[in-house]
């Protein structure tokens, strides 16, 4: 027990000290390896075993067919489609910036993706009509996190990897979840539009012309999702092979578009390397931690204390939900689930709270996070992406806590959203 809380110590010492992430979670490890009188030789061996996984294959591939999309101007077509079809709706542009993320999202696999290719073109199209470029930047990043909710999703393959539960379930359940985001984000943005909470301008006329005419040039790119979910749910891939179908998608695409480059090909290449090496690093320095964490019954003592103050399913999803709030405005996402799904799994099992269920509601919930002070990876993106101060971006961003946090209510206490379409299709 001292060793383990003497884990999270150093790990909180050193992270607050500004060292990374991936290098707190080993140094901390090693501490506790060398305090508890364990073999040092562990670190290394579970660092290697944890990241020699099957289902950990699909990480690299969603990341690069996210990034050759980007790469390769395939995600403009899907915003002119996108703005055709629905900037008539009161709000214009930030309601097309929302369903853009929504199809693209059947893409990329990460939020960061989103932001980082979809969220240049649509932060330069609202403020070109005359959106602010705070609230342009605050609507890009929170409709960022559908990216990692409809499937694929990164997040997703690594939540499936440490909870043993099957991916395309996983997968699968994200759908109407993510729809249901992207509706809570729509209704806010037609409230605060129409009532002058916050400056628009006039809408687009609807063009059925227009919309015919940008679907047919991205045709093929809107066609990418289905392809890869309908690979998948056809039992023709497997969710790792359906990684590698998505890259082989993205080039065929490139090819027909005539947007091939081999420059702008190797960049998506080395991108995804970096992004990959990081998410990889992180879940072998994951697995050690939760190997000391195991070793000394810290997820018993925990799922005891936390049963403790309260027995009842409802109140422990909502303190769950707190829980990761608060740490995911810390922490990047990967290392909270590598840290608490040891402690939290035996506690959601035991209240019956099924394992897909409760991993779409911690997946999103860490997303959140990710756009949240002080740590949010995506403030800073979109701070770099749309030329934007910190400080402007938190305080765009605060209002629009309102639709995500009601998401997340409705999705936590709403599990049929979840499990619905994987009983439908797999059970």
């Amino acid at each position: 027990m001292v060793i383990g809380l003497t884990l999270f110590a150093v790990f909180i010492i050193l992270l607050f000290a500004g060292l990374p992430v991936s290098y707190s979670m080993a140094l901390s490890t090693l501490v506790a390896l060398l305090m508890g009188d364990y073999s040092t030789e562990i670190l290394s061996l579970t660092v290697v075993e944890g990241v020699q996984s099957y289902i950990l294959l699909a990480v690299p591939f969603f990341i690069l067919a996210g990034n050759l999309m980007n790469a390769t101007g395939i995600t403009q077509r899907i915003f002119d489609f996108s703005a055709a079809l629905v900037s008539h709706i009161r709000g214009g542009l930030a309601q097309v910036n929302i369903v853009a993320s929504m199809i693209f999202s059947g893409i990329s696999g990460t939020a960061v993706g989103d932001q980082a290719g979809l969220g240049a073109i649509e932060m330069k199209a609202m403020m070109e009509k005359g959106y602010s470029r705070s609230f342009s930047a605050a609507i890009t990043l929170a409709s960022s996190v559908i990216g990692a909710i409809i499937p694929p999703s990164v997040p997703f393959v690594v939540y499936a990897y440490l909870a043993e539960v099957s991916v395309a379930k996983l997968f699968t359940a994200g759908i109407v979840p993510g729809l249901v985001i992207a509706a809570c984000l729509m209704l806010y943005t037609f409230i605060v539009s129409k009532y002058g909470w916050v400056t628009v301008p006039p809408e687009e006329p609807f063009e059925p012309r227009k919309v015919f005419r940008t679907f047919l040039d991205g045709f093929f790119a809107l066609l990418a999702p289905l392809v890869i979910l309908g690979g998948m749910l056809g039992g023709v891939v497997t969710p790792t092979e359906a990684g590698l179908l998505a890259v082989l998608y993205a080039l065929f695409c490139s090819l027909i578009y005539r947007e091939f480059n081999w420059r702008t090909i190797g960049g998506a290449f080395r991108q995804t390397v970096l992004t990959t090496a990081v998410i990889m690093f992180l879940v072998g320095v994951g697995t050690s931690m939760g190997w000391v964490v195991s070793a000394e019954q810290l997820p018993i003592v925990m799922s005891n204390f936390l049963l403790g103050l309260t027995d009842n399913k409802l109140t422990m999803l909502l303190l769950i939900n707190l829980l990761l709030l608060f740490l995911g405005s810390l922490m990047e996402g990967i290392p909270i689930k590598l840290i608490l799904l040891p402690i939290l799994l035996p506690i959601i099992d035991s209240l019956g709270i099924d394992r897909i269920h409760f991993g779409v509601v911690m997946s999103y919930n860490l997303l959140i996070g990710m756009a949240t002070p002080p740590v949010g990876l995506g403030l800073y993106v979109m701070s770099s992406v749309g030329k934007i101060s910190f400080e402007k971006m938190v305080k765009a961003i605060l209002p629009i806590y309102i639709p995500l946090i009601a998401a997340l209510l409705i999705l936590t206490y709403i599990p049929a959203l979840s499990l619905w379409l994987p009983q439908l299709l797999f059970d």
